[in-house]
């Protein structure tokens, strides 16, 4: 006993001491928002992926109504016909479940609403009905956008995209922009995860940690499109987006070309009554 205090008397004080660290509050505000930020961007993706609804046309008609009623709202002269857009495209958003309308809703209100401050000075100067009849046709456009993007799968929709003859490398390029999208906006995930769980005391820099993840980021999709590239050239892919060929009307496509036919007969009858 005597002989280990004296070998105490002979230590620094410091050399004593238990180790008890207790780093310093930092605030993780910008790791959080990131988070966050990046999950609601994976989540909008996964939503527009969209499935394929029981009873439905085929998507290349999909496409084509959805085309063709956009046009008409578009140049439709007469605000009776738009109302009637309006009340048919609400009737076919009430068969989508509670959470679709929520996130279809959601896109609409944004463009409606920024539409409406565009168009705000057309009160003042005396011409409301301007921003109702504008107002109008964006929400009839951008809710079928999003009916079509919510009721469809992504891959058909853009295999659909051969039946009006569109460039290939244009179909390819919009599917695997939207595939790898999803794939960085995971790796982002990844690197925010690790970097919070590294993350010790203050970080008074920021800054070079937001820096890091962006030129991570950067080298993991360059890496990707080798990758991609490389493995294109062992299958032979020589630029020809192929699809499956099969047949794809069906007895659903009966009554969507009928309502296609009865809403260009409405629209010819208002434009007439325009005149």
């Amino acid at each position: 006993m005597q002989n280990q205090e004296k070998n105490n008397s002979f230590l620094p004080s410091w050399m004593c001491e238990t180790e008890q660290y207790v780093p310093s509050i930092d605030k993780d505000g910008f790791i959080t928002k990131s988070t966050q930020a990046v999950l609601g961007v994976l989540s909008k993706l996964k939503w527009k992926e969209g499935k394929d609804r029981c009873l439905s046309a085929s998507p290349s008609l999909k496409l084509c109504y959805t085309f063709l009623y956009i046009l008409l709202t578009a140049c439709s002269k007469n605000y009776v016909f738009s109302l009637i857009m309006a009340g048919g495209t609400i009737l076919a958003l009430a068969t989508y479940p509670a959470e679709t309308m929520k996130q279809i809703f959601s896109g609409t209100f944004g463009a409606v609403l920024f539409s409406a401050l565009i168009l705000l000075p057309a009160v003042f100067i005396g011409n409301p009905q301007i921003l109702l009849i504008i107002t109008t046709k964006v929400f009839v456009s951008v809710t079928l956008i999003g009916i079509l993007s919510a009721g469809t799968s992504w891959n058909k929709l853009t295999a659909s995209l051969r039946s009006f003859h569109i460039p290939d490398i244009f179909i390819f390029t919009l599917d695997i922009t939207l595939k790898y999208i999803a794939v960085l906006g995971e790796i982002c995930m990844e690197i925010l995860t690790s970097l919070r769980l590294r993350s010790v005391g203050q970080n008074r820099k920021k800054a070079q940690s937001f820096s890091g993840i962006l030129g991570i980021s950067f080298l993991k999709s360059r890496e990707m499109a080798e990758e991609m590239y490389a493995a294109m050239c062992c299958r032979g892919f020589v630029g020809e987006y192929k699809t499956q060929k099969t047949s794809t009307f069906r007895k659903q496509d009966i009554l969507s070309i009928l309502l296609m036919i009865g809403v260009t007969g409405i629209f010819i009858y208002f434009e007439d009554l325009w005149k």
